[in-house]
């Protein structure tokens, strides 16, 4: 039985045997599709911050928006900040709730239909973040420090503050911190023919992380009835790897590198809502995004020094409507949204001071899209709620540059989501929907990476994908716990992966469309506290997926998994609150991931280990709190393993199969965080 059966089995058989023995986590307040959590709620489990007390949800998982998605629908995570989505894009939302000290929090709503009139962005389940309105100054500061081997150090000073009088809010935040990649390090990098006998031996090293420098803030007031916030962000990110190559058969001989990438983020928008009648609401949003990207990659060796360099601009304009309805039986959502894209790149190769030509370097690609959206909400009985709408998505792009192309395209997104709670402890959904994706530019664009001594060449002909997806869930709700069981199944067309470029100058991998695929999914959602087995403040979690997909190789013609596709995820925490002496500890495991790349002339395999990281948190205070941890305590490392062949994967043989092995060792560090004000 392999190890991500027992890993979901294991967390089965344990809800099983403990379902019966969760305490209830107190509701303030219920209605059809509100639940209402009081602040006290959490108080067993001593939170520091909003992420602490969203994590114990029953019947939640925190998912994370994606700010690379274009557009504003659907790029947003299940969490909702009094009653509103995060003011940007770029922040993640475990940051957002990061920044909000627990004493802060009044009440955290679990919202379930589209009917309660919050946004709901496609989810069953969202999460509101419902803040104290006393009229006053509060705020956070935290400091942090992780110690890695090799005297590497990863230190973060951050604080954000929020004003409030009547209904006048100000938000503030700043950090400045950097962050060590802990799947990179130092170990191996050997080379072997294809009976396994070595041909190259190296000693390597690769670590790499990013300094980041960041500020964010958001005003709220009143505006002509209705509600009017402003935000802004300023994110500077420079990202940096040092590379080391120490050859020591069959012959010695050292060669280096050095990755630097600057990234420069600018964001500001604004949002404004009003009641048009008792049941009526109105919103209007505007963003304007911008990101500029320099990098330049350098490699050195015995005769031979080569450099990348990367420069583009990218900026995103988006304005969106939503007008929403609630009805006792019937509401309805209406929304229309328009977004402008642009990115201008340019990629350039150097071999000892010879520029190499690489197709599609220069390329600009910009964007008009427009989508329209209707969902309708019935609660066709108190315990059947059905969701049914479509969203028609239509967008032009253009490609000039080194390569020029025009495209139009148009799509038709139906959704039908059904929830049925026969019992007040348990609900079934079931959801059928059809998703596309949306191309990255950058694929457009040819890249070349000297760490791994390939180059990608940019697709113009890229379609973007789509696919059907069926889902059922299962939630039950015990207490203060909470399982949930998911079964899904897409029918994906156009799969995105890895074809063979043919240009003038040679046969390239690209990022392309293979035809059509399937994917499926089992997961499981665990909370389960065990208060009433006599282990007060003892919680488990855990969450688990187990994925199969399948397309047709283009390379051998043979079916296999899609490329990027992980086979199992896996996560279990365990946390013992210690009220009484102001304590709380806890360990996590996260089980290690296969991912495979089928390229043309390759087939990458990355293996991230299985990782134990546990952690000590004392709150002399109600104010204060001091976190000790430790990470990587098996030290354990990720390997790579690329099979080399010599033309065309499927055709020609192999040339070789590199091996690296890289460990950032176990590593610890401590924290420190001071909330003041109510």
């Amino acid at each position: 039985m392999s190890r991500g059966s027992l890993f979901a089995r294991g967390l089965v058989a344990t809800l099983i045997a403990a379902t019966a023995i969760a305490p209830a986590l107190a509701q303030t307040a219920e209605r059809a599709d509100i639940t209402s959590f009081s602040a006290d709620s959490f108080a067993r489990a001593q939170p520091t911050t909003a992420l602490d007390m969203v994590k114990l949800l029953p019947g939640f998982r925190l998912i994370e928006g994606d700010s690379e998605l274009r557009g504003y629908a659907g790029a947003g995570g299940n969490v909702l900040v009094d009653g509103r989505r995060p003011s940007s894009k770029q922040d993640t939302l475990e940051e957002v709730l990061k920044r909000i000290p627990a004493r802060a929090v009044d009440h955290i709503e679990l919202i379930r239909s589209g009917s309660s009139g919050f946004d709901m962005q496609g989810y069953a389940v969202i999460a509101n973040i419902v803040r104290n309105r006393v009229g006053s100054l509060s705020g956070r500061a935290s400091a942090e420090g992780a110690f890695y081997r090799r005297d590497y150090r990863a230190y973060r000073l951050g604080g954000d503050l929020t004003y409030g009088v009547g209904d006048k809010v100000f938000d503030l935040a700043g950090a400045i911190y950097t962050e060590i990649d802990d799947e990179h390090g130092f170990g191996l990098r050997n080379r072997y023919d294809a009976a396994g006998d070595p041909i190259r031996l190296a000693v390597y090293g690769q670590p790499e992380g990013n300094d980041v420098k960041e500020v964010s803030g958001s005003y709220q007031q009143g505006l002509a009835g209705g509600t009017v916030r402003f935000n802004g962000l300023l994110k500077n990110t420079d990202m940096f790897a040092n590379i080391s190559d120490r050859v020591t058969f069959p012959f010695t001989f050292d060669a280096s590198g050095t990755e630097r990438v600057k990234t420069r983020a600018r964001e500001a928008g604004f949002q404004y809502n009003r009641s048009l009648s008792r049941r009526g609401q109105f919103e209007l949003i505007g963003i304007r995004r911008t990101t500029g990207i320099d990098g330049t990659d350098k490699a050195l060796s015995p005769g031979s020094a080569e450099t990348t360099r990367e420069l583009s601009d990218a900026a995103e304009t988006i304005v969106r409507g939503v007008f929403r309805r609630q009805g006792q039986l019937v509401s309805i959502e209406l929304s229309a949204e328009g977004a402008l894209n642009v990115l201008d790149s340019h990629r350039t190769l150097e071999e000892n001071g010879v520029v190499v030509p690489l197709p599609a370097a220069n390329v600009r690609v910009e964007e008009r899209r427009a989508e329209l959206s209707l969902t309708t909400t019935w609660r066709l009985t108190p315990k059947l709620t059905v969701e049914a709408g479509t969203r028609y998505e239509t967008s032009r792009l253009t490609q000039s540059g080194d390569s020029t192309s025009a495209k139009s395209l148009a799509f038709l997104k139906p959704r039908f989501l059904a929830r049925w709670s026969p019992s007040p402890s348990n609900e079934f959904r079931l959801l059928i929907e059809r998703e596309v994706g949306q191309l990255d530019f950058g694929n457009f664009v040819s890249s070349a990476s000297l760490s791994a001594g390939t180059v990608t060449a940019g697709n113009k002909d890229l379609e973007p994908d789509s696919l059907w997806r069926a889902e059922l869930a299962w939630e039950r709700r015990f207490g203060g716990g909470s399982i949930i069981l998911t079964a899904r199944r897409e029918a994906v067309s156009n799969v995105i992966d890895r074809v063979p470029v043919f240009t003038p100058g040679g046969v390239y991998d690209a990022v392309g469309n293979i035809g059509s695929g399937q994917r499926d999914e089992a997961e499981i959602d665990l909370i389960l506290p065990f208060d009433k087995l006599g282990l007060k403040g003892v919680t488990l979690q855990g969450n688990a997926l187990v994925r199969r997909s399948r397309a047709t190789d283009p390379a051998t013609g043979m079916r296999r998994p899609i490329s990027g596709d992980v086979p199992i995820e896996g996560k279990i925490s365990f946390t013992h609150d210690l009220s009484a002496k102001h304590l709380r500890w806890g360990v996590n495991f996260v089980l290690g991931q296969k991912e495979v790349s089928y390229k043309i002339d390759e087939v990458e395999i990355d293996r991230s280990p299985s990782r134990v990281e546990l952690f000590v948190e004392y709150a002399p205070t109600s104010r204060w709190t001091v976190r000790a941890f430790a990470k990587n305590l098996t030290s354990s490392a990720a390997t790579r393993v690329r099979e080399r062949y010599t033309g065309l994967r499927g055709a020609a043989p192999i040339a070789y199969v590199e091996k690296r092995v890289l460990n950032s060792g176990l590593y610890f560090g401590l924290s420190a965080q001071w909330s003041f004000g109510k």
